[in-house]
């Protein structure tokens, strides 16, 4: 009997669904601002820039809300960064336009460390932005439900963006580095997850298990049948 019931079971566990977890293979990165929104698969919620601001806007160790983020600092200040710049001198070799950008300084030392914290109104799945000037080695951390994750962009004066898997999102992200490193932000976009709701999320769904075994005497049954038939 067990034996007639091997075949059915094997063909029963290899149609179950795979656990999505199990699939996860990290964020997917981009240097491409059009990549990057091309394979979202949904518009951009947001696009930031910082045209609107007609003074330089500091957020050394305080909170400066931009619209949909908030910028942060802790650690050592810096006399000229971590601001909203709207004329640019520190950095106009690399901004000859002058364009308001976001202002950042980072660094590690014995006297403390700085970083940079950018805090989401909602939820997002997906982040990208203009860097100038961005150290190779510059790390950006953030959480998520299957735990603390870091990615280093590697780039210095070009787009660079990522996409979570699928299920994931974050409320923030931080920015540090190994050394001193002052560099510029930009056209920041961002794409919002979709959280399901609590109701949504406690709506019953069969159970594979029981699929399964009904799966296995049904074709146990039928196997039987078409034996006494012959």
């Amino acid at each position: 009997m067990f034996r007639g019931l091997l075949l059915p079971l094997v063909i029963a566990l290899a149609s179950l669904p795979l656990n999505a977890e199990s699939s996860l293979a990290g964020p997917v990165t981009f240097t491409s601002p059009v990549a990057f929104t091309n394979l979202l698969g949904q518009p951009i919620n947001n696009a930031i820039r910082f045209d609107d601001f007609t003074e330089d806007t500091s957020f050394q160790n305080a909170s400066l809300d931009v619209g949909p983020l908030s910028f942060s600092s802790s650690g050592p200040a810096h006399i000229g960064l971590n601001k909203i710049e709207v004329s640019p001198v520190l950095l106009e070799l690399i901004q000859p336009n002058f364009t308001p950008h976001a202002a950042l300084y980072l660094r590690t030392a014995d006297e403390g460390n700085t970083t940079v914290t950018l805090t989401f109104d909602q939820p997002i799945f997906g982040f990208g932005a203009s860097y100038r000037g961005l150290r190779r080695d510059t790390a950006i951390s953030y959480t998520t439900a299957s735990g603390d994750h870091t990615l280093v962009p590697g780039i210095t004066n070009r787009f660079f963006g990522f996409i979570l898997d699928s299920g994931e999102f974050i409320s923030s992200l931080t920015f540090s580095s190994p050394l001193e490193n002052g560099f510029g932000i930009d056209n920041i976009l961002l794409s919002n997850a979709i959280i399901p709701s609590a109701a949504a999320a406690t709506v019953d769904e069969p159970n594979s298990f029981l699929l399964m075994l009904i799966g296995v005497l049904g074709l146990s049954w039928l196997r039987r049948k078409t034996r006494k038939a012959c």
